[in-house]
């Protein structure tokens, strides 16, 4: 049975709200209960559980407003700039803990959202998404994705390709410089570096020197270790997205984009804190629908757990490899 779409009066649906918005929200709700460290331990191991609970149950999707959408993605970019500001009265390992688990929100439900509305066609909606990702550094992302990766997906020029053999430490190294240097050489040509590349860097470093001023080295130390830590949780996403699945060369073009070139996860959990981007099959053959579009493909290549389960047996490459392999896809050698 497929997931259906639900209104919030379906209890179901609306737990599923709640899920969604407490996982996106989870350093702010800590923040004020005073116990900031705990978003990463939740993130590391009760989400995880909780994908691995459910198991193969499908339950009812909500259908999200964009105005949420919005919202949610506007307060995680603030709650890491208040959690930045806070810092300055922890410990050191306290404001390490804490932005670190500020980073596994904004790279998980933060990118999942900054994706979607980076693809809006919605000027303000566009601008919002870029503003998140300058705040952890990332602002070369919404040009690069939409004109660099869906565009040369599954072939070897494209920043997220990915070898049978990569582990995620290797794939996330290259990652994050092939993303970069395929930002700029778009930006380049389209002749709009200073948008696109060199400006969100430049106000990423004066985010850092407003905190720091304010906040002192410990709100420099938390802003860090949120990038870092959002680099690696949107790297091991995309790792498990995009793992060994490779377009044929044919005559000199390369074949068209199909299933079999991404990897689908139908886990109700990770459906729902990833705001559907796990329906990632649909949404490159489709890229101009919205997430409440989005349907599961039977013929992808399906994962066997959710993204968080998947993004820890991907730390044990010798495991993840072999579970890869045994789903049956047409893995590229």
């Amino acid at each position: 049975m497929e997931n259906s779409r639900a209104s919030l009066t379906n209890p179901m649906a609306f737990g599923g709200v709640a899920l969604a918005i407490f996982f996106a929200w989870l350093p702010a709700v800590f923040l004020v209960l005073g116990h900031p460290a705990w978003p990463l331990f939740i993130g590391l191991f009760v989400l995880p559980l909780l994908e691995w609970m459910v198991g193969d149950y499908q339950g009812p999707i909500p259908y999200w407003n964009f105005w949420a959408l919005r919202v949610i993605l506007a307060g995680i970019a603030l709650q890491g700039l208040v959690g930045a500001y806070f810092a300055q009265h922890y410990a050191w390992w306290l404001v390490i803990l804490a932005g670190a688990g500020s980073g596994y929100a904004a790279g998980g439900s933060g990118n999942a959202l900054g994706h979607e509305l980076g693809h809006s066609r919605a000027l303000w909606d566009r601008r919002l998404a870029k503003w998140f990702f300058t705040t952890v550094c990332f602002g070369h992302y919404t040009q690069e994705h939409g004109a660099g990766h869906h565009v040369l997906v599954g072939t070897p020029k494209d920043s997220l390709y990915s070898y049978l053999s990569d582990t995620l430490s290797s794939f996330s190294h290259r990652n994050m410089i092939k993303q970069l240097r395929l930002g700029i050489e778009i930006a380049t040509v389209r002749g709009n570096l200073w948008s696109e590349v060199y400006g969100p860097i430049f106000f990423y470093v004066l985010i850092n020197l407003v905190i720091g001023y304010l906040a002192g080295w410990k709100g420099v130390l938390f802003l860090t270790v949120q990038t870092v830590v959002m680099y690696l949780v949107d790297a091991s996403i995309t790792f498990i997205q995009h793992f060994a699945l490779h377009r044929k060369e044919i005559d000199g073009r390369f074949e068209r984009i199909g299933p079999q070139h991404t990897w689908d996860c139908r886990n109700w959990v990770t459906t729902l804190v990833s705001f559907n981007n796990c329906r990632h099959v649909d949404h490159h053959i489709n890229p101009g629908k919205d997430l409440n579009g989005l349907e599961p493909v039977p013929e992808a290549p399906q994962l066997p757990y959710g993204y968080a389960v998947m993004g820890t047996l991907a730390n044990f490459p010798s495991v993840f490899r072999r579970i890869m392999e045994n789903t049956g896809a047409q893995l590229a050698r």
